[in-house]
């Protein structure tokens, strides 16, 4: 039988006064509606037919946002000292001696030549000899890329513990008492979890570029 447009059917359930109705409608076909008959936002046919990949996939992309969003505010709450105080306060050289040996035209391989270092000195001769033409410098490059990376994310973790511990040593410094108590010792808690999570290590594939070997 078919049902008169606009004809509310099978009430579900809900609050007494967000009562949710399924509807027909002359383009959308089964919609959702509330007691007042407006469409629920995002209920739209084509939303309910979505898979659960594809809700798996959007629930991921929010927590990455929510992710980044909690990251920005760690910058200014948490991490006060700036990155570059820390890189120079304590001698780090991050990874310019990298691009030394990357050197100029390390991005391009349009021509089949080798690598061509801004300090000779720093290559090694092996990789030198392996890197003699497109292929071996690519080869070279992503080494190096993957040393950059790490060496990189070492220098961030260092720098993100030392200052939550900063925040830490501030807390106990102040003390654990008064009205200010429970969100003093919240703060603490959360602190050591952001402590803990910075000593994890993350797990980054990539396809396998070596073909020799068993």
């Amino acid at each position: 039988m078919q049902l008169p447009v606009g004809r509310r059917i099978l009430p579900l359930l809900g609050a007494a006064r967000q009562t949710v109705f399924l509807s027909v409608g002359p383009e959308i076909g089964l919609v959702m509606s509330n007691a007042f008959g407006h469409l629920l936002p995002n209920e739209r046919a084509s939303d309910m037919r979505k898979s659960w990949k594809e809700y798996k996939r959007e629930a991921r992309q929010r927590q990455r946002t929510l992710d980044k969003e909690r990251e920005r505010e760690l910058n200014t709450t948490v991490y006060r000292r700036s990155f570059s105080d820390f890189m120079r306060e304590d001698h780090r050289s991050g990874f310019a001696v990298h691009f030394l040996i990357l050197g100029n035209d390390w991005w391009a391989f349009e021509e089949d030549n080798g690598i061509n270092p801004l300090d000779p000195d720093a290559l090694d001769e092996d990789d030198r000899r392996a890197a003699f033409n497109s292929l071996g410098k690519a080869e070279l490059v992503l080494s190096v890329l993957q040393d950059v990376v790490e060496t990189l994310a070492q220098d961030i973790a260092a720098y993100k513990r030392r200052e939550i511990e900063g925040r830490i040593e501030e807390l106990r410094q102040l003390g654990f008492a008064g009205p200010d108590a429970n969100r003093a010792l919240d703060d603490l808690e959360r602190l050591k979890k952001m402590r803990h999570k910075l000593s994890q290590r993350v797990r980054n594939t990539l396809p396998q570029t070596r073909a020799s070997g068993e």
